[in-house]
C-alpha cells in the first residue's frame, strides 16, 4: 500500500469520530456554533439547543408556540360566543324571521288587538337568547319578544337597570314636589277634602298628628273641594266640620279624631263625635243654619240642573279659594299657596310642612309614622298597593 493511500485512510479515521462527536441532534452546542444541526466547534449537551438551530429543541419551541395561538384563539372565540349570547343583537335566516312573524301576528290578531287593529312586524333578530322584535300598533312602536321555541310571547321585557334608574328619577320628583319653595315664619297650610272621599280621610288621618305636633308654629285649616260626591250626608257632614272649626277651633281635632275612626261616617257616628268631643251644639246649629243661607248649600243641593256635570252638588263654602288655587279635587294640599305632591304618611307630610319654615321649630324633629293610612275610615295602616299618594276623588 503507498503512502499516500494510507494516509488518506488515517485521515477520514480521524475524521469520522469528530463528525460523530460535533453532530448535535435534539442537543446543545456547548462553547460552540450550530451550524445546520452541526456544531462548528465546541460540545453537544443537554435537549435543547442553545441558540435554536439544531436538532429537536427548535422543533419543541415551535410546538409551544403552536399550542399557545391555539389558546389564545380559543379564548378570544368563547369570549365572542359569551357577548353574542348576553344581550347583543344577531340576525336570523329569512326563513326563521318569516316563522317568528307568522307566529307573534297570530297570537296578536287572535289574542292581543280588537279585530281591525293595524298592526306591523319589523326585523326579527334574536337577543338574550329570544327571538326580539318591533311591533307597531297604530303608529305606537312597542319592543318585543319571543321563545327560541315560539310558544312563549313577551309583548314588553323588563330592563331591570332601566326600572331602578326611572324609579330613582321618580322619587327625586317626588322629593322636589314635596318641597315649599316659598318660605314663611309662620306657614300656611290648607288641605282641601270631601268628607267621604276615602282619600281625602287618608291625608286627613295622616296629617292629623302632624298639625297637633307643630301646634301654634302653623295656620292651618281643613277646607271643603267645591262640589260633593257622596251624597246629602257629605254636605251635612261639612257643614258641622266648617262651623265646628269657625266657632271652637281648639275642640277640632278630637272630634275629627274621632269621626275618622268611625266605621263609615255615618249620622249617628257623628252625633257619637260630637258628644265625645264636647260640642255645644247649640252654637254648631245655629253656625249650620247660618252658613247653608249664606252659600246656598241646601238650595244648590236641591237644585239639580246646578249640579257639576250633571252629576254632583255645589259645595261653594271655599268656592274662591278653590279657583284660586285651581282645586280639582280630594286631597289637595296647599302650603303657602303652593299646591304640594306629598305622601300621605305622617312623615312625608311633616317633613313637606316643615320645608316651608325660614326657620324649622324644634316640632319639626318629632319622629312621626312613615306608613300611610289606608283610604277610607277606620284606622289601619295602608297596604303597599293601596299606599298610592295620587289616588283621589274628582270630576
Amino acid at each position: 500500500m503507498s503512502e499516500e493511500k494510507k494516509t488518506e485512510e488515517v485521515t477520514e479515521e480521524k475524521k469520522a469520530p469528530e463528525e460523530e462527536k460535533n453532530t448535535c441532534e435534539g442537543n446543545t452546542c456547548k462553547d460552540g456554533t450550530c451550524k445546520d444541526g452541526v456544531c462548528e466547534s465546541g460540545t453537544c449537551e443537554s435537549s435543547v439547543c442553545g441558540d435554536m438551530c439544531c436538532g429537536q429543541g427548535g422543533k419543541r419551541i415551535f410546538i409551544w408556540l403552536v399550542i399557545v395561538v391555539l389558546v389564545v384563539g380559543a379564548i378570544a372565540y368563547f369570549q365572542m360566543q359569551k357577548r353574542n349570547t348576553a344581550g347583543e343583537e344577531r340576525p336570523v335566516s329569512e326563513k326563521v324571521s318569516e316563522q317568528v312573524k307568522k307566529s307573534a301576528m297570530d297570537l296578536i290578531n287572535g289574542e292581543l288587538v280588537p279585530e281591525g287593529t293595524k298592526v306591523e312586524i319589523g326585523n326579527i333578530t334574536e337577543e338574550s337568547g329570544l327571538y326580539k322584535m318591533i311591533i307597531t300598533v297604530e303608529g305606537q312602536e312597542v319592543t318585543s319578544y319571543m321563545s327560541k321555541d315560539m310558544t312563549k310571547f313577551i309583548p314588553q321585557l323588563i330592563d331591570t337597570k332601566e326600572l331602578a334608574e326611572s324609579k330613582a328619577e321618580e322619587e327625586a320628583a317626588q322629593a322636589e314636589a314635596a318641597e315649599v319653595k316659598v318660605k314663611s315664619d309662620k306657614p300656611e297650610v290648607e288641605v282641601f277634602v270631601m268628607s267621604h272621599c276615602p282619600y281625602g280621610t287618608q291625608i286627613e288621618r295622616g296629617v292629623l298628628p302632624v298639625l297637633k305636633a307643630l301646634g301654634t308654629a302653623v295656620n292651618s285649616k281643613i277646607k271643603f273641594v267645591d262640589y260633593a260626591m257622596h251624597g246629602d250626608k257629605e254636605v251635612k257632614e261639612q257643614l258641622r266640620q266648617y262651623c265646628i272649626q269657625e266657632k271652637e277651633p281648639q275642640k277640632f281635632y278630637a272630634y275629627l279624631d274621632c269621626f275618622l275612626a268611625s266605621a263609615s261616617g255615618s249620622e249617628a257616628e257623628s252625633k257619637t263625635c260630637l258628644a265625645t268631643a264636647q260640642i255645644n251644639q247649640t252654637l254648631m246649629t245655629q253656625c249650620v243654619a247660618q252658613t247653608d243661607q249664606q252659600f246656598k248649600v241646601t238650595a244648590l243641593l236641591n237644585d239639580k240642573s246646578s249640579w257639576v256635570s250633571g252629576q254632583f252638588p255645589q259645595f261653594n263654602i271655599s268656592k274662591e279659594d278653590n279657583e284660586k288655587y285651581g282645586v280639582q279635587g280630594s286631597p289637595t294640599l296647599v302650603i303657602n299657596g303652593e299646591m304640594i305632591q306629598a305622601g300621605r304618611d305622617s312623615a312625608s307630610l311633616m317633613k313637606a310642612i316643615c320645608s316651608a319654615f325660614n326657620t324649622p321649630p324644634a316640632a319639626c324633629q318629632t319622629e312621626m309614622s312613615a306608613e300611610a293610612p289606608a283610604p277610607g275610615f277606620g284606622t289601619t295602616a295602608a297596604a303597599a298597593t293601596n299606599a298610592d299618594a295620587s289616588a283621589g276623588c274628582g270630576a
